[in-house]
């Protein structure tokens, strides 16, 4: 199975992070440390959690109603 590290699970009701009603999905890792960073938790690239690649596409293909998707988090 191909899996990918993200920072958390997949956030399906975010009306924030980009128009209309979005699906996130929280990166983990990134190499630039930013000062004002709002997500220092996804800068270890050995933090969060491996997650199934099958598994998150199904969750996305089981998702009604959504604008998009947004990827944020780490780099």
């Amino acid at each position: 199975m191909v899996k990918i590290r993200l920072a958390a699970p997949l956030q399906t009701d975010s009306v924030v992070d980009g128009q209309g009603l979005r699906l996130v999905i929280w990166t983990q890792g990134c190499p630039h440390h930013c000062d004002g960073c709002h997500n220092k938790e996804s800068h270890a690239y050995d933090g969060g959690k491996l997650y199934e690649i099958d598994e998150l596409c199904q969750e996305i293909n089981d998702l009604n109603y959504h604008d998009g998707i947004t990827f944020s988090g780490g780099e």
